[in-house]
Formats: structure tokens, C-alpha cells, sequence
């Protein structure tokens, strides 16, 4: 049977989706803000397209959406409507969706509306909550190509796990998100769909992989959206479009039957978590998604309730602040960020200690050799299969990869067992700060950059991150958003000395504020392995801190 050239069948797929999006909610030539326009974020609140109670709606957080619901207060397909034309338009403007289901989406929201009328009461926590998904998820009936051309048109008939879970908990699905191909790269585009921006500078990324979903909450589009995160594809994302986010530990939210790249690649594993709003979303999504017991349909997932004891922290606790790794240091605006945490921090009452996290460095070595045991065999095959390129800068790590012996069996499990050095090493130097944080216990948690720069421009690449610890060593973190980059506050100061090469070529990459205008500056919280609830306490009293 002959198969379409690639371009062919991502045309297709892009007119298909585009047709899914009423004519009521694209955007007239009017309305249209200029292409040279850098800054959409607040076009909604400024174009006149939005009506008064639309902005109302989608401006809110899911807690309040669902808590409006739940009183009466608001119809669920009110909520649909309004949130899946601000999707509409998000779509338009920084090209984040990759499948659309808004007719399915307002006919269950008609369904819920008539089981509130007739019940009196919510069928769940998440009633009427619209959620948005990345690619990854499957959706019955809706492709999941995770940006390869050759996984088009092949709509799926089984659902990932989640799916079920959501649904069971009263949530609404109505658009699934842009990935880059392959997963693996920090900015989210490929030869499917294109290229997704960061609706506050649309010159530069939104991160990846989780990048569209990202675009879409942080544009109001989405009031929560779930991601994935093997490397920093949720932590990356966050920090680049000012949003809160958890990338838990394995166990605690399903993966199964969740397309990846990696498959049967367990040494590190991806885990799947909440990109929304505030503390309080993130709450709501995992204490919503644990009720229905997850571990009764997934055996990884973990028999572990939401443990609201362990919300319940001291008064005063002790951070660690990890100014880079020892080898890289954060340009100025995220430099800037963890002063501004550590001021507020210690205005409130809190404790903090330098905490420079070494251990990366080997960590980021360890990890590259888990994703590169196979020589980029995984990837090659999704995308030999309908003979479309690989973009330039996943072509150099296949190069890369290509050029390199392939490790035995043997040097595979020793790196494995690199792995669990160092985790014991990382916890024991954890337990040993007991003794200077002044408050009798080991640090709570680790603050830091989870990049050196915030948002970069397109196809720009990452010299260095900081992605590597927590997934290697299954570390519960925590997003949160601080500022913003400043045209006269962040520049790089005249008598900056880098402290290794490496940091020279990141400060260079950097090049200054005028590379970042107006991109968002987040920074993460790191906790221990199943510490979900104790990250999420954490994040709510560090965004009490900043706004105070």
C-alpha cells in the first residue's frame, strides 16, 4: 500500500485540526494581533473578542472552578464553552493543541449539569473540571503521535489509566498538547505540528517536552493540564511560563498505557504529574486522583492514600538553597529569583542554608548513558518509518550516540549501579545537614534553578540543566513561579568571572535580558522520594512567602 510523503500527512493533520475549531471562536483578520506581536498572554483581556463573564470564568483556578460548580454557582458547560474557545484561541496564537474533542467535552458537561440538577451534588471531586492532557495520554478515538508522522492516523481504542481515573473523579477532556518528537528535547516542536511558542514572548520556547501544555495553562487555555517528566519536561516548562507544577515520584500517578518514547527503559522512569495554577490545584488533583485508588487499576501504582498529616509542617523549617551545581552558576534572573525566595523565606520566619547540589554533575553523566544504551534505536525507527528528518538538534545526539560503542550489558548494569551510589551518598549528606539547619531535622527541601537561563529563544538548545537529580534518584519537586526577566536588573554584571569553561558557555548563551524579554523566572522545590505531600505544603508556603 503506498504511503503519502510526510509533509502530505502532517498537512493533513494540521487542516484536520484547525477545521475542529468553530468558526465562532477563530479569530477575525480584525481581531488578529500582529505577527510581529511578541506578547500575547493578555490579548483575551484586551482584543474585546472575550465576553466579561468568559474572562471571569477562565481567569479563575480549577479549585475555584470546581468549588463554583459544586455550589451551583456555575454550569460545567458554561465552564466547557468558555474554556475551550480560550483554547481556540491559545491554539491560534502560539500553536499548542495537537488533538481536539470540544463537541465530546460539551456533551458531558450537558451530562453532569443534568446529574447535578437531578442529584443534587457533584458525581466527584473534579466536577465539571475541564483538563487538558499532553500528547502521551490516549484518548479513545484520537491519535496519539507524540510528534512522529509515522504514529498519525492511527486513532486509539484503549485508553491510558489516568483517563479512567479523571473521568471517575467528574473531570471534562477537551484537548490534548504539542510534544517535540522523540520527547526528549527541551523545546516542543515537530514535524507534525510545528513549533509551539511562550505566549508572554512568542520568540522564545515554552520548554519540552511538555511544552504545549504549558503554552495552553499558562495562556489560561487549560485551568490544569497533566505532563510527563523523565528529564525536566515538566519542571522546564513551568519555570519558562510562570506556572506551579509536581513531577512525583514513580507510584504516585498512573502511567499505564501512556505512549513514551523508552519503552521497557525502567533504570529511569518518566512520571506524570499537574501543571496549573497555584498549590491549591495541585492539591486538588492529587488528593482527587488517590480517592479513587489508582493502585487498584495500575499494579505501579503505590497503595498510598493523599496523607494530609503530612501536610501538617513545623512552623519553622530549613531550606537548602543550590546556587548551580558547583560547575554552572544561574544566569542573573534566576540568580535574582532565589534572592527574592530566600528574602521572603527568611522574612517568614524560615531557615535557609547553602546547599550546593555536587552531585549533579554526575548524575547528568549517569542519566545520559541510561538514554543513550540503545543508540537512538527507538527513536530512529518512529521516525525512518515514514522517512521524515529528525530535527537538527536531535540529529547532533544521534550523531552523537551513532559515533560512540554501544555499552555492553554489563557496563549497563555498572552504570545502574553508579545510580545507587549515588543515591545513598545524596542521602546520607541530606541526613547529615541535621546539624546546621537549627532546627534539629535534616533540610525540607532543596531550592534551585531547574535551568540557568529562563526561556530561550527558538531552536537555541541547552548547554547545561539541572534536570537530571530528581528523576534519576525518584525525588518529589515542586515548581513555582518568582518573577520575571528585568531589562535593567538582569544584566550580566562587568565583573562576572565564570568558574569553569562550561559556565562561560552558558553565561554566553544567556547573553543577557534583551534574549529573555518578559519571559517568566520559576524555580523548583526538591524534596525525598514520596514526599508528594510535604512538596505540595512546601509550595503553598513559599508562594504565602513571596506574595507577603
Amino acid at each position: 500500500m503506498a504511503t503519502l510523503p510526510w509533509q502530505q500527512i502532517a498537512a493533513q493533520k494540521r487542516n484536520e485540526r484547525a477545521q475542529k475549531i468553530p468558526e465562532k471562536w477563530r479569530i477575525p483578520p480584525s481581531f488578529k494581533p500582529y505577527e510581529d506581536c511578541e506578547d500575547v498572554q493578555d490579548w483575551p483581556q484586551t482584543s474585546g473578542f472575550f465576553t466579561a463573564q468568559e474572562l471571569l470564568i477562565t481567569e479563575s483556578t480549577a479549585t475555584e472552578v470546581v468549588t463554583k460548580i459544586a455550589s451551583g454557582e456555575w454550569k460545567a458547560k458554561d465552564v466547557v464553552e468558555a474554556i475551550c474557545k480560550r483554547a481556540s484561541v491559545a491554539q491560534q496564537l502560539v500553536n499548542c493543541i495537537t488533538e481536539i474533542c470540544f463537541d465530546e467535552a460539551i456533551q458531558r458537561a450537558e451530562e453532569l449539569d443534568a446529574y447535578f440538577a437531578r442529584e443534587g451534588k457533584a458525581i466527584g471531586p473534579l466536577h465539571g473540571l475541564p483538563i487538558s492532557l499532553k500528547d502521551q495520554f490516549n484518548i479513545k478515538g484520537l491519535d496519539t503521535t507524540i510528534g512522529y508522522i509515522s504514529r498519525a492516523n492511527k486513532p486509539v481504542s484503549e485508553e491510558s489509566t489516568l483517563i479512567t481515573l479523571l473521568l471517575n473523579a467528574g473531570a471534562i477532556l477537551y484537548a490534548k498538547t504539542n510534544v517535540p518528537a522523540t520527547l526528549m528535547r527541551g523545546e516542543t516542536v515537530n514535524n507534525v505540528f510545528g513549533t509551539t511558542c511562550n505566549p508572554r514572548n512568542r520568540k522564545l520556547t515554552s520548554g519540552g517536552s511538555s511544552g504545549g501544555e504549558s503554552a495552553l495553562v499558562s495562556f489560561r487555555g487549560s485551568f490544569l493540564g497533566v505532563g510527563t517528566d523523565i528529564g525536566g519536561s515538566i519542571r522546564h516548562p513551568c519555570s519558562f511560563t510562570g506556572l506551579y507544577g509536581l513531577r512525583p515520584s514513580h507510584g504516585r500517578v498512573s502511567y499505564q498505557r501512556v505512549a513514551n518514547t523508552y519503552m521497557g527503559q525502567e533504570a529511569v522512569r518518566s512520571c506524570a504529574g499537574p501543571m496549573c495554577r497555584s498549590p491549591s490545584d495541585i492539591l486538588l488533583f492529587f488528593s482527587s486522583l488517590t480517592a479513587e485508588q489508582p493502585w487498584r487499576y495500575d499494579p505501579q501504582c503505590l497503595p498510598i492514600p493523599w496523607r494530609i498529616e503530612e501536610q501538617s509542617l513545623p512552623k519553622r523549617l530549613c531550606f537548602g538553597f543550590g546556587m548551580g551545581d558547583g560547575t554552572v552558576t544561574p544566569s542573573p534572573p534566576l540568580r535574582r529569583a532565589m534572592e527574592m525566595t530566600k528574602e521572603a523565606l527568611l522574612a517568614a520566619g524560615h531557615e535557609v542554608i547553602d546547599y550546593i547540589p555536587y552531585e549533579h554533575i554526575e548524575a547528568q553523566e549517569i542519566i545520559t548513558n541510561m538514554w543513550s544504551a540503545d543508540a537512538g534505536e527507538d527513536f530512529k525507527q518512529d521516525i525512518h518509518a515514514s522517512g521524515e528528518p529528525f530535527h537538527p538538534e536531535m540529529k547532533k545526539w544521534i550523531d552523537w550516540m551513532d559515533a560512540k560503542p554501544n555499552p555492553t550489558v554489563f557496563e549497563t548494569w555498572q552504570n545502574q549501579q553508579r545510580r545507587a551510589v549515588l543515591a545513598t551518598a545524596w542521602h546520607e549528606r541530606w541526613e547529615g545537614t541535621k546539624s546546621v539547619t537549627g532546627t534539629g531535622r535534616p533540610i525540607d527541601g532543596l531550592i534551585m534553578p531547574s535551568t540557568p537561563f529562563p526561556a530561550i529563544k527558538h531552536n537555541a538548545g541547552y548547554p547545561h540543566h539541572w534536570g537530571a537529580l530528581s528523576p534519576l534518584l525518584d525525588l518529589t519537586t515542586g515548581v513555582f513561579p518568582v518573577t520575571k526577566v528585568d531589562l535593567e536588573m538582569d544584566i550580566v554584571p562587568g565583573d562576572w568571572k565564570s568558574i569553569s569553561d562550561l559556565d562561560k558557555k552558558v553565561m554566553d548563551h544567556y547573553g543577557g535580558p534583551q534574549e529573555h524579554e518578559n519571559a517568566p523566572v520559576g524555580l523548583v522545590v526538591i524534596g525525598r522520594r514520596l514526599e508528594e505531600e510535604k512538596v505540595v505544603a512546601m509550595l503553598a508556603i513559599i508562594a504565602k512567602s513571596l506574595r507577603e
